[in-house]
């Protein structure tokens, strides 16, 4: 045998060995990830004890140093220059002080106070007090050409309007509505008409848990970003189609200025007072929209109404949680792939406990197993895994996290980002903008679904910017992709359970979310053993990475 055919038997036998090498490295790092591990963690994430995991709450603050000394112990590195694995994001918290908030009724010479969190609920932005006249209008629903409309011939204008919290029989909200503002087109309608104010009857059904001592008007402070960054920003021209001004808000259109009450949900005892009626009617007007019968509107004479609102505004701080797996290349350590998902939940809704398993449970715990396959076995590039806050008020972490990176935004290949990964048909999963930016992260999850036989289907369903939910600008993914830095979200798709009491770790498929925790991970090898940067070769106008984008409108924009 020649010196040639020796020099290609062994340049043959160094590819084969170097793709088994490969091969054997990540199955190496697959056998760490665990669907016994998987249950672990989110059963204890997951639960009810966590009341929510509101953005700020002490129980958020539990959850994070759970993670962040999870992450010390496992051997993973802090990516903050601090050398801490916490990175502080500022928030100014919107407080409703209870024994200052409060609605009043005077008939005749009789006075009756009831207070906030006892007999009623809201959201307020601001103090202040307003005394009106009250109005009931139904259901609240104006629709003339289907022969119904509570609202006929009233005058709402500063009126103080009762409606109930009530459907029309058949109603069927779709997959992925907010239960809490089902009723948010209706109160605007009667709010457009000039009403100062809208209290909504609660439902019989929570009107009876309320009776049986659960504290369904339970209330939990929230913050939310002040700092107004650009990758905020949805609204990038004014109306006369010139720049707009960064943070710049359109004027309004009411002359009015706000009130402290613009809605709240209200009591059986406290309707029955303010409308000079009894329980039992109250009860009789549900029964009866059940049956798809109206119930008639009309003003209240003799009552005067007076709302109180106490609002206190206080800085504070919640963290995203930030790790390292420094990548095995000395030159391609310096790039990295973000992995990350959302550890906050929607708190209190409702008057019942959102546990979050689903959303976002699965990815914090998903995010735990992939850290450890990779310390079993690193890519060339550096990863960043972030447990993102603040997702669910209008995605505070991951905003923050985007405008105070701790590595170069120009150096992050791609985002990959899990947001519910444990329900619904465990063989689909929606790729929410993958082949938006770059066809080569597309492809690159497609290649190891294939080859790794993990078998799921791909739906780009939410990657259609129009869609009418707008649900590729709902998740963590969003503020890299305003940087022009390639992104998908992973996504079971909407349940019924959706930020509701329902969403509990027994609901989990957690073979769908090992299978999903593996696709990330090995995608995540894929990408970060890659020989360049994710191509830019979708978008014309987005070309490079950085903060050049945020002013470009053709894909990042409402």
């Amino acid at each position: 045998m020649d010196f040639k055919s020796l020099r290609l038997i062994a340049l043959f036998l160094a590819v084969v060995f170097a793709g088994l090498t490969g091969s054997y490295a990540q199955k190496k790092g697959l056998r760490v990830i665990s669907e016994k591990e998987l249950k672990y963690n989110l059963d204890f994430l997951g639960s009810r004890e966590f009341r929510g995991r509101e953005t700020p709450s002490p129980e958020l603050e539990i959850a994070t140093l759970y993670l962040g000394n999870w992450a010390g112990y496992t051997g993973l590195k802090p990516a903050m220059k601090d050398g801490s694995f916490y990175q502080e994001v500022p928030l100014m918290v919107t407080a409703v002080f209870q024994p200052g908030t409060r609605i009043s009724l005077s008939q005749g010479t009789s006075d009756r106070i009831y207070y906030f969190g006892r007999d009623f609920c809201g959201s307020f932005a601001r103090s202040g007090s307003y005394r009106g006249e009250v109005v009931f209008a139904g259901m609240g629903i104006s629709n003339p050409q289907s022969g119904w409309d509570d609202l006929a011939d009233m005058d709402l204008r500063d009126k103080v309007v009762v409606i109930l919290d009530a459907q029309l029989p058949g109603t069927v909200f779709p997959l992925g509505f907010t239960m809490t503002n089902r009723l948010s087109s209706r109160i605007n309608a009667i709010r457009g008409r000039g009403a100062a104010a809208v209290l909504t009857v609660v439902d019989p059904e929570r009107q009876k848990m309320k009776e049986e001592g659960q504290k369904i008007f339970d209330y939990i402070p929230t913050g939310r970003l002040q700092i107004m960054y650009d990758s905020r920003r949805t609204d990038f021209s004014s109306a006369d189609g010139s720049q707009a001004d960064r943070g710049q808000m359109p004027p309004s259109q009411n002359s009015r200025p706000p009130l402290p009450f613009e809605r709240a949900e209200i009591s059986h005892d406290l309707a029955a007072q303010m409308l000079g009626i009894t329980r039992e009617k109250i009860a009789g007007m549900f029964s009866a929209v059940a049956k798809g019968e109206k119930v008639s509107s009309f003003e209240v004479e003799g009552v005067s109404v007076k709302l109180d609102v106490e609002v206190e505004y206080y800085p504070a701080v919640s963290r995203n949680v930030v790790a390292m797996v420094e990548g095995s290349d000395p030159v391609l350590r310096n790039e990295y792939v973000v992995i990350c998902g959302h550890h906050d939940g929607r708190g209190i809704d409702d008057g019942g406990i959102i546990a979050g398993a689903d959303d976002n449970g699965s990815a914090c715990v998903a995010l735990m197993e992939i850290g450890k396959a990779l310390l079993a076995e690193r890519p060339k590039r550096s990863v960043l895994l972030v447990w993102f806050t603040g997702e669910e008020q209008m995605m505070n972490g991951s905003h923050y996290f985007v405008n105070n990176c701790p590595v170069p935004l120009e150096k992050i290949t791609a985002c990959l980002n899990m947001d519910m990964i444990s329900r619904n048909d465990p063989d689909s999963l929606f790729l929410v903008g993958s082949d938006l930016l770059s066809s080569e992260l597309d492809a690159s999850i497609k290649k190891v679904n294939r080859n790794y036989d993990l078998d799921f289907t791909f739906d780009y369903l939410y990657s259609n910017l129009t869609h009418p939910q707008q649900v590729y600008f709902r998740s963590d993914h969003y503020p890299f992709v305003r940087f022009g830095i390639p992104s998908v979200w992973f996504f079971c798709g909407f349940t019924y359970d959706y930020h509701t009491v329902r969403d509990v770790p027994e609901r989990v498929d957690y073979h769908k979310l090992y299978r999903t925790t593996r696709l990330v991970y090995l995608t995540t090898m894929e990408v970060g053993n890659m020989k360049s940067l994710l191509k830019l070769d979708v978008n014309p106008a987005v070309t490079s990475r950085g903060a050049h984008n945020l002013r470009e409108p053709s894909l990042f924009g409402r």
